[in-house]
């Protein structure tokens, strides 16, 4: 029996210095990281066992196999910038002429938006989907739900500037592009395709845009 304690005593001893030890490591990591907010996600993802590890990709350009990252990079935005042009030029038409040419009628008409609300940003941002990609600051969908109330107000003078200007905040735009493989051979640059993952403060300012489009 004294053996038995001895050994849950000990094990107890031994997952609180090890629980320390972690806390003090991702402490150092998080200090010593440039994007802090990153870094912690990066850990709370690794202790949840949510992790996103990517397989090294390598491309064969036909010539010779491509390992380094920024060839990769490079090659994959000469790809599909290129693949549209590609495409078209290989699309027989077969439209009479005239069906090419289009008349486009000047539209006199004016689109007016209201301003938006506080209620109505709430609803549009507890009504998204928790989803477990997050854009480039890191940021997830149920995050921004749990602190919305923090930031409301300066969140919603920003959609109604953004309204009121016609102008879509820069940062808002900022893309994460992700690679997606599709099919067959995994050297082959055609068989992967693309996506962009935006930060979740965009969503609910194109749903804004959107339901105000579908109201007019």
């Amino acid at each position: 029996m004294e053996s038995l304690n001895y050994i849950q005593n000990y094990q107890f001893i031994f997952r609180k210095v090890i629980k320390e030890a972690k806390r003090r490591d991702a402490d150092r990591h998080i200090l010593s990281a440039k994007n802090k907010n990153k870094t912690l996600w990066k850990i709370i993802n690794k202790e949840i066992g949510n992790s996103h590890c990517v397989s090294n990709i390598i491309i064969n350009s036909g010539v010779k196999i491509i390992t380094n990252r920024q060839l990769i990079t490079e090659r994959f935005n000469i790809y599909f910038t290129e693949v549209t042009e590609n495409l078209l030029s290989q699309v027989n038409y077969h439209c009479p002429q005239q069906h090419l040419h289009f008349q486009i009628k000047n539209c006199y008409e004016t689109m007016f938006v209201a301003p938006v609300t506080v209620t109505e940003v709430e609803q549009v941002i507890k009504g998204l989907k928790n989803n477990s990609s997050p854009g480039f600051d890191e940021i997830l969908t149920f995050l921004m739900k749990q602190c919305l109330c923090h930031f409301i107000k300066p969140l919603v003078h920003n959609h109604n500037v953004s309204l009121q200007t016609g102008i879509f905040p820069n940062m808002m735009k900022k893309a994460k592009i992700k690679t997606l493989f599709k099919k067959v051979d995994r050297q082959d640059i055609k068989n992967y395709r693309l996506i962009s993952v935006l930060t979740v403060f965009s969503k609910p300012l194109e749903n804004e845009c959107m339901i105000d489009y579908c109201y007019f």
